[in-house]
């Protein structure tokens, strides 16, 4: 059987891992021709073609993603193997990488996590459910705490709280004064929307769907704080989870009148690394957590 050198299959997993030649080469600690040779290596030694090459950058073959899919398993087994070789399974150290879509779950069970197992090196990305599942199954981050997980076998869930979507608005607004709003009241106001991807977004347009309605216009802003601000301005109604809302006197927020819309935030990581002792840890933190 041919053997494979492990070197360039690193790098190639680092290129994939960083979708560039230059990050890859930074995160190694190595020259990108030096890189670039490793991976040039690979695909000649099996008469691959692994990256389609262009001037704005890489992108994996087909080949390339399956050999991705491969080497994620590989690398992951590796640093499992690497913490118990060096007692990091008790914590003493290590790294965690987490993400969160927003901070307002994430950081009281990160300083939870922290309290108890202070060794560790903890860091906190946010980003949108869709970019927090891909950096899951890319394995860029170990964990994350997000809202709306999939059904899906490769990944393991704990279930950490549910809240209530309720609908923001200019204080000024008519429709501020009541103490509720209907999906139909909001249908008709132009909406300030999250992008595609967020779960806010895609739980109020089911809402909105399911009561067969459509709103009339929208706009789409790619932050929480930037739907809150642009409400706050009076370019449009919006939705937000109320734990994720902060009280401001230049906004009201009301219940949604004849509708639940709830966001359920769960702690995720792959199935396959929830062995890895700090993941471990991390979830059984979310766990007592959530049971308080």
């Amino acid at each position: 059987m041919r053997s494979i050198n492990t070197a360039h299959l690193r790098a190639f997993h680092a290129v994939a891992t960083e979708g560039s030649f230059t990050k890859a080469a930074r995160l190694l600690h190595v020259t990108q021709p030096t890189l670039s040779q490793e991976v040039k290596a690979l695909e000649d030694a099996h008469g691959v073609l692994l990256f389609d090459r262009s001037r704005r950058g890489v992108a994996l073959t087909e080949v390339g993603h399956a050999l991705f899919a491969v080497t994620r398993r590989l690398f992951a087994a590796e640093q499992e193997a690497l913490e118990l070789l060096a007692g990091v399974r008790h914590l003493e150290g290590g790294s965690l990488a987490v993400g969160a879509d927003g901070p307002f779950h994430a950081v009281p069970l990160l300083a939870a996590f922290a309290k108890r197992h202070p060794g560790p090196t903890v860091t906190l990305s946010v980003g949108n459910s869709q970019v927090l599942l891909q950096g899951l199954l890319d394995t860029k981050i170990d964990v994350a705490v997000l809202g709306g997980v999939p059904d899906d076998p490769r990944l393991t869930v704990v279930p950490f709280r549910r809240d209530p979507v309720k609908a923001l608005l200019p204080r000024g607004h008519p429709l501020a004064e009541q103490r509720a709003v209907t999906l139909q009241e909001m249908a008709a106001e132009r909406l300030v929307m999250r992008e595609p991807g967020s779960m806010t977004r895609t739980l109020v347009e089911q809402a909105f769907a399911d009561a067969g309605l459509a709103p009339a216009s929208t706009l789409e802003i790619e932050s929480r704080e930037a739907v809150v601000e642009a409400v706050a301005a009076g370019l449009g109604l919006g939705f937000i989870s109320a734990a994720e809302f902060t009280p401001d006197p230049r906004l009201v927020l009301l219940p949604l009148d004849g509708v639940r819309v709830e966001m359920e935030e769960s702690v995720v990581c792959l199935r396959e690394r929830r062995r890895l002792a700090v993941v471990r840890a991390f979830l059984e933190v979310a766990r007592e957590l959530a049971a308080e």
